[in-house]
């Protein structure tokens, strides 16, 4: 009930400027007044100081995607929140499985504002390239969808292919030197901790509102970061088709990861740390992973 009056509300803003500029032929105080409260920075927006407070629940962000294409990566960090260095994989969605998201997209008539192409490190997908000429033919039907990849940055290979990337790409680059970066705990799980016995993980955090939904070769989830949880763990809730895919099912979802991710932290402004830090129950599942991989279902 809460997901559908958030989004009703954020609805009616949009209908509410529109209308306003229909009428009078101009942009008047009201619609610059709307325009603001849309606009302001996270800090300082009252839904989201609202929801980092966790006093509403974040509304997972049904227009964004992040597909991590593969689990290969040309650094592996520590505190990485897909566990590329903790649980190495050489994970990659195949060919069938991106047309298949393509499908799934048209057929339903998805809107998808964004859809972010990660990993890992997404340029080390080896049929990359054809990655991108399917994820196109979406891309031609939504013209104002924006794609995206999101690349480290760093060594030869991974620039090379940067620098043939065609301009319907975006390329969200954060250049890093090395594997050691100023990032969230996320392996310092909130159910290990005593102020978080009590939480409600089904309100979830800022990356499924902001950063929108996951998609790896095990399914759809409520984020990327989420979908590593699983990955490592082994639950195997990932959901198989973009038609169950829902604010029931998305926050089914959380209450199970969310209880594990550090980033659930961070409604609570969680520290940044650089040396690697682990709770209890990721030290557990890491040894366990070592041992022997978990078996999700494929997408």
């Amino acid at each position: 009930m809460t997901d559908r009056i958030f989004e009703s509300f954020t609805k009616m803003l949009e209908e509410l400027k529109i209308v306003i500029k229909r009428k009078v032929k101009r942009e008047t105080p009201l619609w610059h007044a709307l325009m603001f409260i849309k606009q302001l920075p996270f800090r300082y927006n009252p839904l989201l100081i609202l929801r980092r407070k966790n006093l509403i629940p974040w509304v997972p962000n049904k227009r964004s995607i992040e597909i991590e294409i593969t689990t290969r990566c040309s650094l592996a960090c520590f505190n990485c929140d897909r566990s590329i260095r903790q649980a190495p994989s050489d994970d990659c969605m195949s060919l069938e499985q991106i047309e298949k998201f393509v499908d799934e997209s048209i057929k339903l008539n998805w809107g998808w504002k964004h859809i972010r192409l990660t990993g890992g490190e997404p340029t080390l997908h080896p049929q990359f390239f054809e990655i991108l000429k399917i994820v196109k033919r979406y891309k031609e039907i939504n013209f104002y969808c924006n794609v995206e990849i999101s690349t480290n940055g760093y060594g030869s290979q991974v620039n090379e292919v940067l620098s043939k990337l065609p301009q319907w790409i975006c390329v969200i680059n954060s250049r890093k030197k090395s594997n050691i970066n100023n990032f969230c705990s996320y392996n310092i799980a909130p159910i290990d901790l005593k102020e978080y016995e009590n939480s409600d993980f089904t309100k979830g955090c800022w990356i499924t509102g902001i950063c929108g939904l996951g998609l790896t070769k095990y399914g759809y989830y409520p984020c990327g970061a989420g979908a590593s949880v699983d990955r490592v763990f082994g639950f195997d809730i990932g959901q198989r088709s973009l038609s169950c895919v829902n604010n029931l099912t998305l926050r089914e979802q959380l209450r199970v990861l969310c209880r594990y991710c550090g980033h659930y932290k961070e409604n609570y402004a969680d520290e940044k740390i650089t040396l690697e830090k682990m709770s209890i129950s990721w030290q557990k599942a890491y040894e366990i992973y070592k041992r022997k991989r978990p078996q999700l279902s494929v997408y």
